[in-house]
């Protein structure tokens, strides 16, 4: 079994999730609509933090959930990672969601080449899928820039409701 390490990048910390994070998290991502509106989550108040908080808490020490907290060096909190296994799609799968603050500032591909790297070089992770709702294009944009492949669309439920998400593939090619 894998705690969640530790991971960095040239501008970012991705690190396990700490009790002491909630109220930044808060602050910065879950009070705003405009982060949640393509999540499975609805933008909500204090106790909604906490409870994220303490649920990812109780996955630090499995093996098939890694979620990481995006700081910046300063230390800032910027947003959050995942990396899960997929039972339904039999595959490691991403997610994330920044701050609107950091919005168009390169940190989510930044820090996902890293999960990436991550999946396919410790975990020996086969392949990673990704999917967002086709309202959301900026979320495509990083997908496809980490080299992500688009095979179909899918049906998606998030906060604005039922609608469609490209789903897309990335495979290792590291393996022999």
């Amino acid at each position: 079994m894998m705690k969640t390490p530790e991971l960095q990048t040239e501008r970012l910390l991705l690190r396990p999730i700490r009790k002491e994070d909630t109220d930044e998290i808060f602050r910065c991502w879950m009070h705003d609509p405009d982060v949640s509106r393509y999540m499975m989550w609805t933008a909500g108040d204090i106790e909604f933090a906490k409870e994220f908080v303490e649920f990812e808490l109780g996955n630090i020490e499995r093996d098939d959930w890694y979620r990481w907290i995006i700081e910046d060096k300063e230390g800032t909190i910027v947003g959050a990672c995942l990396l899960y296994f997929d039972e339904e799609f039999d595959s490691w799968d991403i997610s994330y969601n920044l701050g609107k603050k950091y919005w168009g500032k390169g940190f989510m591909t930044e820090a996902m080449k890293k999960v990436i790297e991550f999946a396919f070089e410790t975990l020996k992770a086969e392949g990673i899928i990704a999917f967002h709702a086709v309202e959301n294009p900026a979320s495509g944009n990083v997908i496809r820039k980490l080299g992500f492949q688009y095979e179909k669309d899918i049906p998606f439920e998030c906060s604005i409701g039922n609608t469609t998400a490209h789903f897309y593939r990335l495979k290792n090619t590291l393996e022999e």
